[in-house]
């Protein structure tokens, strides 16, 4: 009885807990074709913060940079409540593969872009670690502030490989609160 009980809450913890494997990198990531403005649609996370606040989130804009060392530089613009923008300067780190970082900074030990075809879309994964709570995020990215139709189904069908399901979603309103970030 013991055994069978250890057995499936291992088994349970296996299910919840994605392999960081299950987790795709863009096939020959180019950084120079990632680079430029983008619009971040639509996000997915089991972050409790997140889910709290999603129905209130307008979507951010992010200016990316590819550095000569393989790192990205980026330029976040976070739309505030009160109509402003927090703006945020960050370095995504290079790590052991082309398309994969972290950002220590904002505690995510791993950050992947997994699917894009750089003129339209990118699904982007993230791992947080904060005071011992893992959590993951999807970030669907768009050059425009529309959802484009086959970004949106690669991020669905990545979400239940990371543990995630569609009612930790959201699609973000649109705003132009932080249009400036992208033309800096």
């Amino acid at each position: 009885m013991l055994q069978a009980l250890l057995t499936s809450s291992l088994l349970g913890l296996l299910w919840a807990a994605p392999s960081r494997a299950q987790v795709p990198i863009q096939a020959n990531f180019d950084a120079s074709q990632f680079q430029g403005s983008w619009y971040v649609v639509g996000m997915a996370s089991d972050d409790q913060g997140f889910l709290e606040s999603r129905d209130g989130m307008k979507m951010p804009v992010v200016l990316v940079t590819a550095l000569a060392n393989g790192d990205l530089s980026l330029k976040l613009g976070y739309p505030t409540p009160d109509g402003g923008c927090q703006k945020v300067d960050t370095t995504f780190t290079k790590g052991e593969e082309d398309g994969q970082f972290s950002n220590a900074a904002m505690a995510q030990t791993d950050i992947r872009v997994s699917y894009t075809d750089y003129v339209h879309y990118a699904v982007v994964y993230f791992e947080t670690q904060k005071a011992g709570v893992r959590n993951v995020w999807l970030q669907l990215y768009t050059r425009s502030p529309d959802l484009f139709p086959e970004g949106a189904q690669k991020m669905q069908q990545l979400a239940p490989q990371v543990g995630l399901n569609p009612s930790q979603g959201a699609l973000l309103a649109k705003t132009d609160q932080c249009a400036d970030v992208l033309s800096q």
